[in-house]
């Protein structure tokens, strides 16, 4: 397995391949040195790939370009990026990392490795949906009226954007350094029928259209069941000491989002009457009404407030979605607007509440809507029930060994 990026893109292929070596199947995880303690402290091989993982939220370049919009286009242009060699060095690890393997799964970046000619079965993960349909848009194209032929065409400019941007300069690299010829088409069309898509979220949060090729799966969400920690006494102490609270969980972006959206949040928070639980965030003392926790077990913790509040990615909208608590977003980029206009329309979530353009207005109304509004509870409760009985981590082990026993 080969994954690349930050721990939320790590952490669900750890869970697969903990479910994979329950199974009797040795596994093998490649990504950052960063990772190296969780791999193995699942019980899994570890294999480099070299990069940085740095937190692209200690850019003050990327934290400026987020405040001003959620583009990723722009996000991405403030970045620093390697260099065309640096590519295909990491493709070079890659295809060492996938010698011997009966079947090699990857992700958006690692997804080269199999574009640049692995001569085993591959397939590929994405965290939101890259397969061609007319029920709806690629993922960050823009909403125009132009029927289901549009629909289906943002999927194909995206898939080219996807390789232009990502895949292409490593894939060619390398194959010029093995003497091979350049692909000059872009073999994103493959994904699907040639290589399988696994899509790791609930089919009952975002079901899989119709018109998908049958080798396109989405499984449910790749859940780590550790055992259970021993919460903080305080923590207990402070659920237990008066009304419900809400949670503010923004994750590694808290930089981006600064001191002034817990001030915000806080004052809706308070306007409504209730109390706040913070993970994370800026440095500061608690109150009788706001507690602070540095981390905690979100599995532990969800299902015991009145509602989340967070930026809509993909691993926090996953654990707010099992504990089948209602949720209002703030998103400020990557999948974050794309995640947060899907609890929305779901009924599970409050309308989002862009963070480039949030205001103390916004935030009051996004609040008073999230805790009086009683349809937002009982759907999320309905659908808290059938994304928890999703067998996420099972259906992916089935697939796998399907395909790679058709491969042999």
């Amino acid at each position: 397995m080969q994954t690349f990026g930050t721990r939320g893109d790590v952490h669900p292929f750890v869970a697969l391949g903990i479910g994979l070596r329950k199974r009797g199947h040795d596994v093998t995880v490649a990504t950052a040195l960063d990772f190296k303690a969780m791999v193995e402290q699942a019980g899994l091989e570890f294999r480099e790939i070299p990069g940085r993982t740095t937190d692209h939220f200690s850019n003050p370049a990327v934290i400026k370009s987020i405040r001003k919009s959620s583009s990723s286009i722009r996000t991405a242009m403030a970045m620093e990026r390697p260099g065309k060699d640096e590519f295909v060095d990491a493709v070079e690890k890659m295809q060492e990392a996938a010698e011997g393997a009966d079947f090699t799964l990857t992700s958006l970046i690692t997804r080269a490795c199999g574009f640049a000619g692995l001569d085993r079965p591959w397939g590929t993960v994405s965290w939101w949906p890259i397969t061609a349909t007319r029920e709806f848009r690629a993922y960050k194209t823009p909403d125009l009226p132009l029927g289901p032929l549009y629909t289906k065409f943002t999927h194909a400019m995206s898939a080219q954007m996807e390789w232009a941007a990502w895949h292409r300069p490593a894939v060619n690299g390398f194959r010029a350094r093995r003497g091979l010829p350049p692909l000059k088409k872009s073999p994103m069309g493959g994904l699907g029928t040639e290589q399988p898509v696994l899509y790791p979220y609930s089919p009952s949060f975002l079901p899989p259209p119709n018109d998908w090729p049958a080798n396109t799966h989405v499984t449910g969400y790749w859940i780590w069941e550790r055992p259970e920690e021993e919460p903080p006494a305080d923590l207990v102490d402070f659920l237990d000491s008066g009304s419900t609270p809400l949670l503010l969980a923004l994750g590694s972006a808290w930089p981006v989002y600064g001191e002034r959206t817990f001030h915000l949040v806080r004052d809706a928070v308070r306007h409504a009457g209730r109390r706040l639980i913070v993970v994370g965030g800026p440095e500061g003392t608690g109150s009788d009404e706001v507690f602070r926790v540095p981390e905690v077990d979100y599995g532990w913790l969800f299902p015991k407030v009145a509602a989340v509040i967070h930026g809509g990615a993909f691993g926090t909208t996953a654990d707010a979605l099992r504990a089948g608590v209602p949720q209002l977003t703030v998103p400020c980029w990557a999948d974050g607007p794309y995640w947060a206009d899907r609890l929305a329309e779901l009924g599970v979530a409050a309308p989002p509440v862009p963070f480039q353009k949030m205001t103390a207005a916004q935030l009051r109304q996004a609040v008073h809507t999230v805790v009086n509004d009683p349809r937002l509870a009982e759907q999320a409760a309905r659908t808290g029930e059938r994304v928890r009985r999703d067998r996420g981590v099972e259906t992916a082990c089935d697939l796998i060994e399907s395909w790679a026993d058709q491969a042999r």
